[in-house]
C-alpha cells in the first residue's frame, strides 16, 4: 500500500509526487488524461519578473510571497531535473516588453508599474521612439501607432511546459513513483473521517488503498470533492493558444499587452506562441475559430510587416480558478488523511515547486517551511461544509 495516492498528473500532482518520493515515501499517481490535455502542458510558460534579493517588502501579499518563494525554487529544480533526467526544461531569463495598445491596457500597465515599484521589481519605461532599438521586430507597430507605451522587464523568465512536465515525470519514475495512466476515479470510500480507498474504472486495479490521498485534478477537483460530500469551487476557464513559426531570434523578448492576458512568446527555435483567451466555457476544452482569428489578428497588429503562413498548431486547455483568485492548498475539512492542491488559475507552473514543498510538509506531518494559511480550503467551504441541496 503506498504512503500517498495523488489524483491528477498535471504539474501540481507531479511536483508533489516528486517531492514526496524524494523524502522516501512510496507514491502512486492516478492519471485520467494524457499530458496534452493538461492545462500545465498547454500553458505559455511565462514567469512574472521577481525582485532581486532574498526577501520582499512587508507590503507583499501572501500570494506575492508564495510566488517569490516558488520562483527561487524553480532555478534549483531546473538544475536538479537536468541532472536527474538529462532534460533541459528551457528555464531561462528572456526579458519582457510590457506594452499598452489602448486606454484599458494603458491603465493595466500603470497598475502593474505601481506593483513593480512596491515590490522592487526591476522595470524601465521605454519611449516609443526608442522601441525599435530595443526590439526591432515591433518597429512597424510603433510606426503605425499601435504601441502607445512600453516598459522593459529584464528579469522575466520563461519555461517550456512540455519539457518541464516530461522532466518531472521522468524524475518521479527515477524516484520510484508508480503511475496508473488512463484511469478514472469512480468513488472515494470513507469511514471515521478518513478516506479508506479509491475506486477506479481500471479492471486490473479497481480499488486502491493508501495512507494519504491528495487531490490535484485542476478544474476537475470540485467534481471529485463531491464524492466526499464537499463543495469547494474550482471553476474552469478556457485558454487558447496559436503557434506560428518565425526565424530564430526574430523576436528577442516576450511581448505582454497590458496585464499580460494577451502575449507573444518567442522560443529559441523560432516558434512563436500567440495567446491567450480567458473564457467561461465550462468543461469544453476545444478551440474555436472566433478566438483563433482574434489571436491571428493580434499577431498581425504587432508584427504588421511579417507574412505568416498557416498556424503550425493551436490548442486549448482549462485553468482551475477560484472565487477569490487564490489557490486552494491544505487538508480537506473533516478528512484526516485527505489533501487538496488546486485553483492555481494561470500560475500553476510558476507556483508548483512551492506548492509541492508545503503540501509535502503537511502530508509528512512536518512544520511548514513557507506560509500558506491564506490558501486553506476551509475559506471556500459552503456554510454547512456540505454540498448545497
Amino acid at each position: 500500500m503506498p504512503n500517498c495516492c495523488i489524483i491528477g498528473s498535471g504539474v501540481i500532482g507531479l511536483s508533489i509526487a516528486r517531492e514526496l518520493a524524494g523524502r522516501g515515501l512510496s507514491v502512486t499517481v492516478v492519471s485520467r488524461d494524457p499530458p496534452q490535455a493538461l492545462a500545465s502542458w498547454a500553458a505559455g510558460g511565462i514567469f512574472p519578473a521577481q525582485p532581486p534579493g532574498d526577501s520582499l517588502p512587508p507590503t507583499a501579499t501572501p500570494l506575492e510571497q508564495f510566488t517569490f518563494v516558488s520562483d527561487r525554487l524553480h532555478s534549483e529544480w531546473a538544475r536538479q531535473l537536468r541532472d536527474e533526467t538529462g532534460i533541459d526544461t528551457g528555464l531561462r531569463r528572456c526579458g519582457t516588453l510590457a506594452i499598452a495598445t489602448s486606454d484599458d491596457t494603458s491603465e493595466e500597465l500603470s497598475a502593474d508599474m505601481r506593483r513593480w515599484q512596491r515590490l522592487g521589481v526591476r522595470h524601465q519605461p521605454i519611449a516609443t521612439k526608442d522601441l525599435a532599438d530595443c526590439e526591432p521586430a515591433v518597429a512597424a507597430a510603433v510606426a503605425a501607432g499601435t504601441i502607445r507605451e512600453a516598459v522593459l522587464l529584464p528579469d522575466e523568465v520563461q519555461i517550456r511546459p512540455p519539457r518541464h512536465l516530461a522532466a518531472l515525470r521522468a524524475s518521479c519514475q527515477h524516484r520510484g513513483v508508480e503511475f496508473l495512466d488512463a484511469v478514472s476515479v469512480t468513488g472515494l470510500q470513507t469511514a471515521n473521517g478518513r478516506i479508506e480507498a479509491l475506486a477506479t474504472d481500471d479492471s486490473t486495479r479497481p480499488i486502491l488503498t493508501a495512507d494519504q490521498f491528495c487531490i490535484t485534478a485542476g478544474a476537475w477537483s470540485e467534481k471529485l470533492l463531491t464524492l466526499l460530500g464537499l463543495h469547494i469551487p474550482t471553476r474552469p476557464w478556457r485558454g487558447q493558444i496559436l503557434l506560428q513559426r518565425t526565424a530564430p531570434g526574430f523576436l528577442r523578448r516576450v511581448i505582454n499587452i497590458g496585464a499580460g492576458f494577451d502575449y507573444l512568446i518567442p522560443r529559441p527555435d523560432g516558434r512563436l506562441l500567440v495567446g491567450s483567451t480567458i473564457e467561461d466555457a465550462g468543461f469544453d476544452a476545444s478551440t474555436t475559430q472566433t478566438e483563433l482569428t482574434r489571436l491571428a489578428l493580434l499577431l498581425q497588429s504587432l508584427l504588421p510587416k511579417v507574412s505568416f503562413g498557416p498556424p503550425e498548431a493551436s490548442w486549448a486547455a482549462l485553468r482551475p480558478g477560484t472565487p477569490d483568485g487564490l489557490p486552494v492548498l491544505g487538508q480537506l475539512p473533516g478528512i484526516a488523511n485527505g489533501w487538496l492542491a488546486t485553483g492555481h488559475y494561470r500560475a500553476g507552473l510558476h507556483l508548483s515547486p512551492a506548492t509541492a514543498v508545503v503540501m509535502a510538509d503537511s502530508i509528512c506531518g512536518e512544520p511548514a517551511r513557507h506560509a500558506f494559511e491564506a490558501f486553506s480550503p476551509e475559506r471556500l467551504l459552503a456554510p454547512d461544509g456540505l454540498l448545497p441541496h
